[in-house]
């Protein structure tokens, strides 16, 4: 009896058949240990992925907002035209509706702080406000700095 066209002798398909390639694939399945997924398995999996996108991208939102300081401060310049005093120019960003409070001091030559001064910078129309101010000193003041700012709670 005469074996059909889609098989080969011993019972193989034939080359080039669905009936093959569905053998071959049977067989590396086998060999590594491959499952065919259900569709219900593949709608887990790719709503598995999509709540951990959601969730990692929920995260980068919160970190990036909450990373971010809420008052900075940056020296312009400054200038001593006294020995008495040093002027201080600065700007410092923060919400609109807020006020911070700035300590600003001037140095002498030899690093000693010859002057301190406190400011308050209310609410203003913009984030970034500018600041001139003068230090008075005990003695000739070479430089000039922000030591910090805080918001102040309303």
């Amino acid at each position: 009896m005469a074996e059909p066209a889609s098989t080969r002798a011993g019972g193989r398909p034939a080359p080039g058949t669905a009936e093959e390639a569905a053998e071959r694939d049977a067989r590396l399945d086998e060999r590594y240990g491959r499952r065919s997924t259900s569709p219900r398995r593949r709608r887990a999996a790719v709503a598995a992925v999509a709540v951990a996108a959601t969730a990692g991208l929920a995260w980068v939102a919160w970190a990036s907002t909450g990373l971010r300081e809420p008052v900075t401060h940056q020296v312009i310049g400054f200038s001593a035209p006294t020995d008495t005093a040093v002027d201080l120019s600065f700007q410092v960003t923060k919400d609109p509706g807020s006020t911070a409070r700035c300590d600003v001091r001037a140095l002498a030559e030899d690093y000693t702080t010859v002057g301190w001064l406190t400011v308050d910078i209310g609410p203003a129309e913009g984030d970034v406000v500018r600041r001139e101010v003068e230090i008075r000193t005990q003695q000739r003041a070479v430089s000039a700095e922000i030591m910090g700012c805080d918001l102040l709670e309303t």
